[in-house]
């Protein structure tokens, strides 16, 4: 492939960079945080790929003066489909399919009294709005100070054998490649559609016993559908 091809995939694969990072599609595959790397990382492959095709060009107008030039490879142009599928295309974040080959097991804590602070918190009335992501660990590991409490969860739902269903919600600690899935069984209430975002209100309930371990649970009492949010990860 021709240097000056290979730059001008390197500037396409920047510009991607770039349109992901200016926009919120850049959550659908890292965390927030890295958002300003991504813009850095798009600009500099850019400006690399410019500098060193003018540096080439410049090279070879002088090295073939007075001789033909050959066109570019039809085939090299292939290279730069994916690359505006990627500046077009709207990819979907990780949802059920992704969840339904994990187990709804939440791994225990190294620590698990040290992110509680519902035992020392007041228990009133109102529900207490929680990450699917905490409710998962907390619900298993400290029953002590979930029992007797509601509880909002806002997720997407993932359907399972005989009518189970999971308030779920897909946790990043860096990017979509060791996405985890946060599941929480819904009781009481029949599964909305697969994939639809709900927001459901609930007391604790005792977790379900399975040969993995226990998933943690929520005796519904409402179901809200509600739009994806605009960071669909915890």
């Amino acid at each position: 492939m021709r240097r000056n091809v290979a730059g001008l995939v390197v500037v396409f694969v920047g510009a991607a960079v770039v349109q992901l990072a200016t926009s919120n599609t850049y959550l659908r595959y890292v965390k927030p945080g890295m958002r300003w790397m991504l813009l850095a990382a798009g600009l500099i492959l850019i400006a690399l790929a410019v500098v060193d095709v003018l540096a080439d060009t410049r090279k070879k107008e002088h090295a073939d003066d007075g001789h033909g030039h050959h066109g570019l490879p039809r085939a090299a142009w292939l290279l730069l489909v994916p690359i505006f599928a990627l500046l077009v295309v709207d990819p979907p974040a990780l949802g059920a399919d992704a969840a339904q080959r994990q187990s709804p097991v939440a791994a225990k804590p190294a620590d698990p009294k040290s992110n509680s602070w519902l035992a020392n918190n007041s228990r009133g009335d109102a529900p207490v709005a929680l990450a699917v992501r905490d409710y998962s660990v907390w619900a298993v590991w400290e029953k002590e100070s979930m029992k007797g409490r509601a509880f909002t969860l806002t997720g997407f739902v993932t359907p399972a054998k005989n009518g189970t269903w999971y308030v779920t919600r897909i946790g990043l600690t860096c990017c979509v490649a060791d996405g985890t899935a946060f599941m929480v069984e819904a009781r009481g209430q029949a599964a909305p559609p697969k994939n639809q975002w709900v927001t459901v209100t609930g007391e604790w309930a005792e977790p379900t016993r399975r040969a993995d371990g226990d998933v943690a649970a929520l005796t519904v009492e409402s179901i809200t559908t509600v739009p994806a949010p605009a960071n669909p990860y915890e």
